[in-house]
């Protein structure tokens, strides 16, 4: 039955909606299927594998940032009721109250987006330019997805863990689960590119898309993160074992709970601790996909991680389509290998 998985990523690598990509399917540790395909750019002539990183963009979300917080959770350093000014300095008025909740569903009424190098001077000066930015929303209004509050979410980590972000990434979630392909700013062999260039044209591989994440040197809670297909399998298979990996406890039961169950009901848009939620009114994973499913897509490269925590069933893709394909072609495309894939797991 995974031919059908087959099928529609070698289709569309034909069509030209991607250079080359990598999928895995499995459920609880238990890697079931797994499918490269394609090369690492159009310029370049070297197969993916399952060790070939990718740019995840909005995936670092959920990769990184959600667990660094549930981490801080657990060791008692933070609250997801805590507000940002019990964390950050000069926080203004009217946002001293958003909660680090709100900034992990969405809810902050932080703006979607601005470009960070036409408001902050460098680096040092980018979280007051965040701070300074006004609202587009209430705080604690619907659900306005908002990589600034991610990002911002990034500065507070420091704060609290006392270190550099990457560091922070390392120490807590890289190293303990084993990611030896996860990290900002990845160098060497093995990267699919995206489309930035450097200054003699040539695809600058390990250089992130996300305009803000390189004005920070690729290094944010927002993007920036690349991953091979082995990493994110391991990660996605943490969550669908609830926290577990290799016999241990990564997140407590608990806190994965906490992190993936809708936290928004009666607003717009079904979200936990940067998941996505799928729901009947909004299939964000797909018609067949189970209405507690979980996941989240970067809707500029089509990279995706899904999790059905009713069976334990996990699905990862690995794309860098970025402007090589309409982006409702590479949402149809994701939704249909995500029903393709459910569909063969059920079939056992």
């Amino acid at each position: 039955m995974w031919n059908n998985v087959d099928r529609l990523l070698e289709e569309a690598l034909k069509n030209e909606q991607f250079p080359g990509c990598a999928f895995a399917a499995g459920q609880g540790d238990r890697v079931l299927h797994t499918k490269t395909c394609g090369l690492l750019s159009r310029d370049s002539d070297q197969p993916v594998n399952a060790d070939t990183c990718y740019d995840v963009g909005a995936l670092t979300q959920v990769l990184v940032t959600t667990p660094l917080c549930l981490i801080a959770v657990e060791q008692g350093l933070l609250n997801p009721d805590d507000t940002i000014d019990r964390f950050l300095e000069n926080v203004p008025q009217e946002k001293r109250h958003i909660t680090i909740a709100q900034l992990l569903t969405q809810t902050s009424g932080l703006s979607p987006h601005f470009l960070l190098q036409e408001e902050a001077r460098n680096r040092s000066d980018a979280l007051t330019a965040l701070l300074r930015h006004p609202l587009t929303g209430p705080v604690g209004g619907n659900v306005s997805d908002s990589g600034m509050g991610f990002l911002l979410l990034g500065f507070l980590l420091e704060k609290v863990f006392n270190m550099p972000l990457d560091e922070a990434v390392s120490k807590y979630v890289t190293a303990p689960l084993k990611l030896t392909r996860t990290d900002y700013l990845p160098t060497g062999a093995n990267i699919a590119p995206t489309t930035i260039r450097d200054d003699n044209g040539v695809l600058a591989a390990g250089t992130t898309m996300d305009a803000n994440a390189r004005f920070l040197h690729g290094v944010a809670g927002h993007y920036g993160l690349f991953t091979s297909l082995n990493d994110m399998s391991r990660f996605a298979s943490m969550l669908a074992m609830n926290g577990r990996i290799d016999g241990g406890v990564f997140l407590s039961r608990r806190a994965i709970h906490l992190a993936v169950t809708e936290r928004t009901r009666g607003m717009n848009a079904a979200r936990g601790y940067g998941f996505h939620i799928t729901k009947r009114q909004n299939p964000f994973l797909g018609l067949i996909w189970p209405s507690d499913g979980y996941g989240l897509r970067d809707t500029a490269s089509g990279s995706v991680i899904a999790v059905s925590p009713e069976d334990g069933f996990f699905a990862v893709i690995l794309l860098n389509a970025m402007g090589s394909a309409a982006p409702a072609e590479v949402e149809r495309l994701t939704r249909l290998l995500l029903n393709a894939a459910y569909a063969a797991f059920q079939r056992g």
